[in-house]
């Protein structure tokens, strides 16, 4: 007999649990234009912005399946109010075909730990090095490599590096920073402090100078810095299955966590915004690629990006991206952006699991006469 009565309940409960996430959804869209140093919920929450969007989608879809259609329309509201920044983060573009007779490239950016194999963990053979190698990128913006020998890179042998040395005979980079870039064509690396005023940290970004049959490229493969989160964090914040994880979660979040990822965050945003004004001083064909550690719409990202540099896969992408694949953080860590006389034609994400991050490789086009 309480049947009459706990229906309309449970369709208030599911009203408001869906509001909430039309507005979490909202917030994490426009969470990257909060200033970390003052709030740092809003940037945590862009982090997982295409899977609010996905929420508020299907839970639309429900309501309006159901017949609800002011339910409905709330998620509507959402979704129109958020779609800037979800256009970004789960862009609906695709490849393009190049022009005929321009000058085309491939770029890989690929943060490999060292060559550690995370997956598989072989005695002999080197799986990353070998995709590199048969990968026939033109040019590999590497992340997490300082030098490149058998005491850092696992199994690492004379043959291995003689083939990896005919595939890409420019191989460049300072042997005391953890950045390399590997090419078929001529490269040449330069100090950062050529380019950048002032005090900044040379571990989050280097500059090299790329000639690709006359065409002048300047390519920065950066590394910003991580949340520095350790495996018990990560567990911590995964661990949700119960009462206990969840308050032992909540209590790690509020704590440790949620002053590494605070840190991290506007680490983040300061060598974003010094980068951002020497690229301001800087011209011709650019690309800055490699792991940023924050996703799209994210506080560095859009100071970054500003309002030249375009996203190279979300002019060619379709549909979230993930590139970071441990510790169920599934996110869009790894960018490729540019700006100049340049043209995206594709992005597409390697499947190898050997690093805690997937190789992205793309395709360019030189656009000038």
């Amino acid at each position: 007999m309480f049947l009459p009565l706990v229906k309309p309940i449970l369709r208030l409960a599911a009203l408001v649990a869906s509001i909430i996430v039309y507005a979490v959804t909202i917030l994490a869209a426009y969470g990257g234009r909060i200033d970390p140093d003052w709030l740092t919920l809003p940037s945590v929450l862009t982090l997982a912005l295409p899977y609010f969007a996905i929420a508020s989608l299907l839970i639309t879809i429900a309501w309006f399946a159901c017949g609800r259609i002011f339910a409905g329309a709330l998620g509507v509201l959402a979704i129109i109010a958020s779609w800037g920044p979800v256009s970004t983060a789960c862009p609906l573009s695709g490849s393009k075909k190049p022009t005929p007779g321009a000058q085309t490239f491939t770029l890989m950016t690929y943060n490999i730990i060292h060559g550690w194999d995370l997956e598989n963990k072989s005695p002999t053979g080197n799986r990353t090095m070998e995709y590199i190698i048969n990968s026939g990128v033109d040019i590999v913006c590497i992340q997490e490599l300082r030098k490149l020998d058998s005491i850092e890179v696992p199994n690492f042998t004379p043959e291995l590096e003689a083939r990896l040395r005919k595939a890409y005979p420019f191989i460049v980079g300072d042997p005391s920073l953890d950045m390399k870039v590997f090419s078929k064509y001529p490269v040449v690396f330069e100090k950062g402090y050529n380019y950048i005023d002032g005090s900044f940290d040379p571990k989050r970004y280097t500059f090299y100078k790329v000639n690709i049959n006359g065409h002048k490229l300047t390519l920065i493969d950066v590394h910003l810095m991580s949340f520095m989160l350790s495996a018990a964090d990560c567990e911590a914040v995964t661990d949700i299955g119960s009462v206990r994880g969840v308050k032992k979660s909540i209590n790690v979040l509020r704590g440790e966590v949620h002053d590494k990822l605070k840190r991290g965050f506007k680490k983040r945003k300061n060598d974003a915004r010094i980068l951002r004004e020497t690229i301001d001083r800087m011209k011709g064909p650019m690309i800055i690629c490699g792991d940023f550690n924050d996703v799209p719409e994210s506080y560095a990202y859009r100071l970054l990006k500003g309002d030249d540099l375009k996203d190279a896969y979300v002019e060619t992408g379709f549909g979230p991206l993930v590139t970071y694949n441990k510790h169920a953080f599934w996110f869009h860590l790894d960018q490729i952006l540019y700006r100049g006389d340049l043209k995206a034609l594709s992005v597409k994400k390697g499947n190898l699991k050997s690093s805690d991050h997937y190789p992205l490789i793309a395709e360019f086009e030189f656009t000038e006469e």
